[in-house]
């Protein structure tokens, strides 16, 4: 079982094509396809169904995928543990990036890694805590910086960094806001969300792990919001606000005082 063999085989199943794992592995479609066939001979099964469209794992490929993607990352982690060994500080590490929140903490200590590790080199990959799992299960990804509850971890490690709380932004001329709200400066005040039932929202898209805390929130006090607007992005709803169009509910990290916004 050649390593070079099991990296063909991962690409495969990955892609889902033969074509395009070709591409990604920068060799010819027919020398890959050669490797798949040979390996099936040697096994004497299938590995995949093929479609007019794709391929798909049959059981054997699934256990084969499976078990190759633990040895390609016991692989990778045996050189790395050799290189902390021998204090090389030198390598390739692959990060995983949430929008907005990822990239600002990453901007924050770029500058003090690169001076203490100046010959690792980063390599970045912005997605969803969703992608980021896929990639840290299948060995894309070293580590990922994810926001999520509990409920939403899998057979990961993980190393918790800090808690945050969600808060509600209001337009600072709705009437409750005039009446609840505290000054710019002063310590956010608590209001029940159940009375906001006739206001639009606009809110992180609806598959984010972010909205799966927000859900319950609605839930507990009664009522679907009427979303107005759904993005990936926390500026962008801290700006619909700004402009009076809609209530949200953002992390306390992106909520600053302002005149506009309760």
């Amino acid at each position: 079982m050649e390593l070079r063999q099991l990296e063909y085989i991962v690409a495969i199943a990955e892609h889902r094509s033969i074509s395009r794992a070709a591409q990604s592995l920068y060799i010819s479609q027919s020398g890959l396809n050669q490797q798949l066939i040979h390996l099936e001979k040697q096994l004497d099964t299938q590995l995949f169904y093929r479609t007019t469209h794709h391929l798909e794992l049959t059981q054997a490929g699934k256990i084969y995928v499976k078990n190759a993607q633990d040895i390609l990352t016991i692989r990778k982690n045996t050189y790395m543990q050799i290189n902390d060994l021998i204090d090389s500080n030198t390598g390739i590490l692959n990060l995983g990036l949430t929008a907005e929140h990822g990239i600002n903490m990453f901007s924050e200590i770029f500058p003090d890694f690169t001076k203490h590790y100046p010959d690792v080199t980063l390599n970045l990959t912005e997605g969803s805590v969703k992608l980021q799992h896929e990639m840290l299960i299948s060995g894309h990804l070293d580590l990922g910086f994810v926001m999520l509850k509990d409920f939403d971890r899998i057979n990961l490690k993980y190393v918790h960094l800090f808690y945050e709380r969600l808060v509600l932004g209001v337009p600072r001329n709705h009437p409750l806001a005039q009446k609840y709200a505290s000054d710019p400066g002063e310590p956010f005040p608590t209001i029940d969300l159940a009375l906001f039932s006739q206001d639009r929202f606009s809110l992180i898209f609806a598959s984010s792990t972010m909205r799966n805390v927000i859900r319950p929130l609605f839930e507990q006090a009664g009522y679907e919001p009427n979303i107005l607007f759904e993005t990936s992005m926390n500026h962008v709803l801290v700006k619909m606000v700004r402009q009076g169009l809609c209530c949200t509910i953002i992390p306390q990290s992106h909520a600053s005082h302002s005149e506009e916004i309760a």
